[in-house]
C-alpha cells in the first residue's frame, strides 16, 4: 500500500525575491484546510493568499535523486510540482494514526548569503532515512556536500507559521 501525507506550503514572489514557507504536513484535509484558514488571518500570508498551496507528498519516495549538478529555475530553486503524482492505490497515512514523519532535505550554499534547501522526500521510519541518507551521499552532486543533509520530525497536523512575515 502506498500513503500520502499532506503539506501545506507558501510560496509568494514580491519585486525583491521569491520565498517559501513551510506549514507543516497533515494527516487530514479538514485539519490542513483549518491551518490554511489560521495563515490566511495573519500578515503576509494574507497579502498573497494565492501562495498558500495544499501538495500531497507520496511517502517513502526519493523525489530528488540528482543532487546539486547544476542551478535549476530562480536563482538556484527547484520546487516540486504542485501534485506528486501518487497511484491509483495510495491512501492518507491517516488510518496508520502516526504522530510523526521525518523529511530528508539537502543545503546548498550559493553564495554567502543565499542557501538553497531543497526536500528530498518524506519518510514514516527515521532509520529508513538514515540509510537513504547514507545512499545520497555517494551520489554526484550530493557527494561534494555530504555533511548538508538535513533529517527533521515533524508532529503531524502542528501548524509550523502561527505568526506573519
Amino acid at each position: 500500500m502506498n500513503y500520502f501525507v499532506y503539506a501545506l506550503e507558501h510560496v509568494y514572489t514580491d519585486e525583491t525575491h521569491t520565498d517559501y514557507k513551510f506549514l507543516g504536513y497533515f494527516d487530514d484535509i479538514e485539519k490542513l484546510l483549518n491551518a490554511k484558514e489560521n495563515a490566511l488571518a495573519l500578515p503576509g500570508f494574507r497579502t498573497y493568499p494565492d501562495g498558500l498551496t495544499i501538495r500531497k507528498y507520496e511517502l517513502n519516495k526519493i523525489h530528488w535523486q540528482n543532487g546539486f549538478d547544476c542551478v535549476v529555475g530562480e536563482i538556484g530553486r527547484d520546487y516540486l510540482k504542485k501534485e506528486d503524482v501518487l497511484t491509483e492505490n495510495s491512501r492518507s497515512i491517516k488510518e496508520l494514526n502516526l504522530q510523526y514523519v521525518f523529511q530528508i532535505s539537502h543545503i546548498y550554499t550559493i553564495h554567502t548569503f543565499l542557501e538553497d534547501e531543497r526536500t528530498i522526500g518524506v519518510f514514516l521510519d527515521e532509520d529508513v532515512a538514515y540509510k537513504i541518507i547514507d545512499d545520497l551521499k555517494i551520489k554526484q552532486g550530493f557527494s561534494d556536500y555530504p555533511e548538508d543533509f538535513i533529517l527533521s520530525e515533524f508532529t503531524l497536523n502542528e501548524q509550523l507559521w502561527t505568526s506573519g512575515f
